[in-house]
C-alpha cells in the first residue's frame, strides 16, 4: 500500500511541476474571437449576412465565447427559433387590434403561420446538428429563410405597410447566419 501511495504521489508532483509543458488542447476557448472570425467569413461568402448584425447577436449569448463553429451553429438554431416565436406573438398582438381590414388581417395570418413554421424548422435542425448530419439540417433551415421575405410580399402585394419589417429582418438575418455557419460545419 505504501508503494503505492507514493506512486500516486510521485505521478502528482510530476504533473504538478510540468503542466505548462504539456500542450494544451486546442479548443474554442482558447480561440479568442471565434465570433468575429466565424461572422467575418460568413460575411465574406454570403452578400446576404449583416456582418456587424451577426457579431452582435452572436455576442449577446455569453456561451458563444467558449463555443466552437457547431456551438455557435446551435446557438444562432436557438436565437433564430426565439426570435421566430417573439415575431408569431408580436403577430398574434397585432391581430387583436380594432378595425384590421380584411387583407391586412390576412396577411398577419398568414405571417404567423410563416413564424410558427420557421420556429419549428429551427427546432428540427438542432438535433442534426448536434449528431453530425449536417446535410439534414440545411434542409430544415433552408425552408425557414424564406418565411420573413414571403411574409414582407403578402403585405406588399397589397400595397400596404408591413408593421413587421424589422422583425422580419431580424429573422431573415438570423436565419441566414445560421444557415451559413451550418454550411461551414460540412
Amino acid at each position: 500500500m505504501m508503494r503505492f501511495t507514493s506512486v500516486l504521489l510521485t505521478l502528482f508532483l510530476f504533473l504538478l511541476l510540468h503542466r505548462g509543458s504539456f500542450p494544451k488542447k486546442a479548443t474554442a476557448a482558447t480561440h479568442p474571437d471565434i465570433v468575429d472570425e466565424t461572422c467575418r467569413r460568413i460575411a465574406d461568402d454570403d452578400p446576404n449576412v449583416n456582418y456587424t448584425f451577426c457579431t452582435q447577436v452572436l455576442r449577446s449569448v455569453s456561451k458563444s465565447k467558449r463555443a466552437d463553429l457547431r456551438g455557435l451553429a446551435i446557438i444562432s438554431l436557438k436565437l433564430a427559433k426565439a426570435n421566430a416565436t417573439h415575431a408569431k406573438s408580436r403577430v398574434k398582438a397585432l391581430l387583436k387590434e380594432k378595425l384590421l381590414s380584411t387583407y391586412r388581417k390576412s396577411c398577419l395570418q398568414t405571417c404567423r403561420e410563416l413564424y410558427s413554421d420557421a420556429a419549428s424548422s429551427f427546432r428540427n435542425s438542432v438535433k442534426p446538428i448536434k449528431s453530425g448530419r449536417y446535410a439534414d439540417a440545411k434542409v430544415y433551415i433552408s425552408s425557414a429563410v424564406d418565411a420573413p421575405g414571403e411574409c414582407e410580399d403578402s403585405f406588399q402585394e397589397g400595397d400596404i405597410t408591413s408593421p413587421l419589417t424589422k422583425v422580419n429582418y431580424d429573422l431573415f438575418q438570423l436565419a441566414v447566419i445560421a444557415l451559413a455557419i451550418t454550411s461551414r460545419l460540412g
